[in-house]
C-alpha cells in the first residue's frame, strides 16, 4: 500500500506547486503539515469472489462473511481463537434449569442511519429467521419457544430444552442483527432493497460494490466502540491464488488470508510481509449424498474412504501445513475429538477387498464402480486435492469424475439444490462439538449428506444438555463412533493456513484474541513510523 500512498501524495504536492505558480515564498511561514495532505489509510484485503448477497442471514456465504462482519453486529461473536466474546450483548446469564438465556444489550449502539439498536431488532431478526425454513439458522432456532423483550436493552430466549452450545451458535453464521425499521415492510429479505445496500450497526458502512472487482467500506465514525482507524476498507476480488500472491508481493493488496502452502517460504523471505499461522476446526471433507442411490451402500463409502491418500494430499498440496485428518470431529478440539475410533487409513488392496466382499465385480476396464461424480469449488487447493483422490480411487477400481465450479455456482448446485453424488467442502465445525448436530443431525440445514440416525441425534442432544465437559466428551465421542460406522462423510486434511499481511499494518484480525472479532478490522491501523 505504501507505494500507492506515496505516489498519490507526490502527485497532489506537484499539482499544488503548479497551482501556486511554483512560488514557495508565500508558504514559507506555514508548517510542513499544512503543505501536505495526511496519509490516507486504505487497507486492501484479498477476496476470492463476489458475495451472493449483502444480507448476512439468508445463506451461508464465505465470500460475504468478512464483509458483513464489518458492517453488522451480533449478540456475541467469535474472536480469532474461535471463542465467544461480547458484541451487542455486554453480558448474558443462563437460568438454573438452562432454559432461559438473558442477554443485556449495550445502550450506545446505533444503526448507520442514526436509529438506536434495541431489543426489538433482536427479536425481529430471530423471529423472522425461525419463520423462514430456508434461512441458515432457522432449524437451529427450533429450540427457542419464544423471545421476550422486557425492555429496550434486555432480550430473553425462552428455550424448550437446555442447550449449553446455543450461545456459541449465536456467534457463528447467519445470526447478524438486522434493522427492523428497514426490513419489516412486508417484503421478503431477499427482495428488500436493504439486502443490496446494507445498513448495519458495525464499524464500517457500505460504500460501493463493483461486481467482479471490489467491495468498498468506509468507517462508521459513530461506532459504539470508537471510530475505526482506517479511512477505507477495500475487498479486492482476485479468484486466482497465484495472482493474489503476486498482488501481495507487489503491494497491490495488503492482506491475504490462507496463502497457498507452496508460497509460504517465499513470503517468509520478504521483509515487507508478515505471516501468522491460523488454525480452524474446519477440515476438508468429502460428503456423500445419501439420497442418491449411487452412494447409499456403506461398503462403497468405506472403500472410497480407504482409497484416499490423505498423507499425499497433505504433502503435495499443502506442504504438510494442513495435516491428514482421521478423526470425525476436528482433532484441533482435543477434549471432544475421538482419536481411537477414526475414519479408515489409506490401503488400496483393502479398498478392493471391501468391494469384492460386498459382491462388486470388475468390468472390462477393471472398474468395480463407474459413473460417480465429485463436485468441487475453485481455490484453496481443492481441485488439486480432488484430482489426487480421483487417481487413487481409480487404482482401487472406482471411477469418479471431478467437476470443478466457481464457488457461487458450486454453492447453488450443492448447497441450495443438493444436486450431487459426492462433494468436497470445508466449513466450520466449532467452536463447540454441538456443531456435529448442525452438520449431521436429522433435518439440519447444514446436513448436506442428509444423514439421519436417531441414536446419533440422541447422543448429540445429551452432549448439548450438560455442562460437565467430561460427560459431554463421552457423548460426542460415541456420536463420532457412529459416524465412523455409517460414513456419511470422510475427513481429508485439517484446516490451517498462514495469514499474510503487509508488515506496516497492525491490529489485524489474527491479533485479536479476546479483543475483537474474527475478520474484524475495527482497530487495524498503519504502524507508527
Amino acid at each position: 500500500m505504501k507505494k500507492k500512498i506515496s505516489l498519490i501524495t507526490a502527485i497532489v504536492l506537484m499539482l499544488s506547486i503548479i497551482a501556486t505558480g511554483c512560488s514557495t515564498s508565500q508558504n514559507a511561514s506555514e508548517p510542513a503539515s499544512a503543505q501536505a495532505p495526511a496519509e490516507e489509510k486504505v487497507l486492501i484485503v484479498r477476496a476470492i469472489g463476489d458475495p451472493m448477497s449483502f444480507n448476512p442471514d439468508t445463506l451461508p456465504d464465505d465470500n460475504n462473511y468478512p464483509i458483513v462482519q464489518n458492517i453488522f453486529n451480533r449478540l456475541v461473536k467469535l474472536d480469532t481463537s474461535k471463542q465467544i466474546i461480547p458484541d451487542l450483548a455486554s453480558k448474558w446469564e443462563v437460568s438454573e434449569d438452562g432454559k432461559d438465556i438473558t442477554f443485556y444489550l449495550r445502550e450506545d449502539a446505533k444503526w448507520h442511519d442514526g436509529n438506536k439498536v434495541t431489543s426489538k431488532d433482536i427479536k425481529y431478526t430471530f423471529d423472522t429467521i425461525k419463520a423462514n425454513e430456508t434461512y441458515y439458522m432457522s432449524t437451529r432456532l427450533g429450540i427457542v419457544d419464544s423471545i421476550e423483550t422486557p425492555d429496550d436493552y434486555t432480550v430473553v430466549f425462552k428455550m424448550n430444552k437446555a442447550d449449553v452450545s446455543f450461545i456459541a451458535d449465536l456467534g457463528w453464521y447467519g445470526t447478524f442483527i438486522l434493522p427492523e425499521h428497514l426490513f419489516n415492510n412486508g417484503q421478503k429479505w431477499e427482495d428488500n432493497p436493504a439486502s443490496k445496500n446494507p445498513v448495519g450497526s458495525g464499524p464500517f458502512k457500505f460504500s460501493e460494490f463493483k461486481q467482479g472487482e471490489s467491495i468498498t467500506l468506509v468507517p462508521n465514525k459513530d461506532y459504539h466502540e470508537g471510530s475505526p482507524k482506517l479511512d477505507k476498507l477495500i475487498f479486492s476480488i482476485i479468484p486466482d491464488d497465484a495472482t493474489a500472491v503476486q498482488a501481495l508481493i507487489n503491494g497491490d493488496i495488503d492482506m491475504f488470508e490462507n496463502v497457498p502452502a507452496g508460497n509460504v517460504e517465499e513470503l517468509k523471505a520478504d521483509g515487507n510481509i508478515r505471516l501468522a499461522l491460523n488454525e480452524y476446526p474446519s477440515p476438508m471433507r468429502i460428503i456423500f449424498n445419501l439420497k442418491d442411490k449411487a452412494v447409499q451402500d456403506v461398503n462403497l463409502r468405506k472403500a472410497i474412504a480407504t482409497a484416499i491418500n490423505k498423507e499425499e494430499i497433505s504433502q503435495k498440496i499443502y506442504a504438510g501445513v494442513q495435516k491428514p485428518e482421521y478423526n470425525m470431529y476436528p482433532s484441533l478440539i482435543k477434549w471432544a475429538s475421538n482419536s481411537e475410533e477414526t475414519s479408515p487409513h489409506f490401503n488400496i488392496e483393502e479398498a478392493k477387498k471391501i468391494l469384492e466382499d460386498a459382491g462388486y465385480k470388475k468390468d472390462a476396464n477393471g472398474f468395480y464402480v463407474t459413473g460417480l461424480t465429485l463436485d468441487v469449488f475453485e481455490g484453496s487447493g481443492y481441485p488439486e486435492a480432488a484430482k489426487l483422490i480421483e487417481a487413487t480411487l481409480a487404482q482401487a477400481g472406482i471411477d469418479i469424475e471431478v467437476q470443478v465450479h466457481e464457488y457461487n455456482a458450486w454453492s447453488e448446485k450443492v448447497g441450495t439444490r443438493r444436486d450431487f453424488m459426492l462433494e468436497m467442502q470445508g466449513g466450520f465445525m466449532g467452536p463447540d462439538p454441538a456443531a456435529l448436530a448442525k452438520r449431521f443431525g436429522t433435518g439440519q440445514a447444514s446436513n448436506y449428506a442428509d444423514y439421519s440416525s436417531a441414536e446419533f441425534d440422541a447422543l448429540c442432544e445429551q452432549g448439548a444438555a450438560t455442562g460437565d465437559q467430561a460427560k459431554r466428551a463421552e457423548y460426542y465421542k460415541k456420536a463420532q463412533a457412529l459416524l465412523v460406522k455409517d460414513l456419511p462423510y470422510v475427513p481429508i486434511v485439517t484446516f490451517a493456513g498462514y495469514d499474510a499481511n503487509r508488515s506496516d499494518y497492525i491490529n489485524l484480525p489474527i491479533d485479536g484474541t479476546g479483543k475483537w472479532g474474527w475478520a474484524e478490522f475495527t482497530y487495524t491501523d498503519l504502524a507508527a513510523n
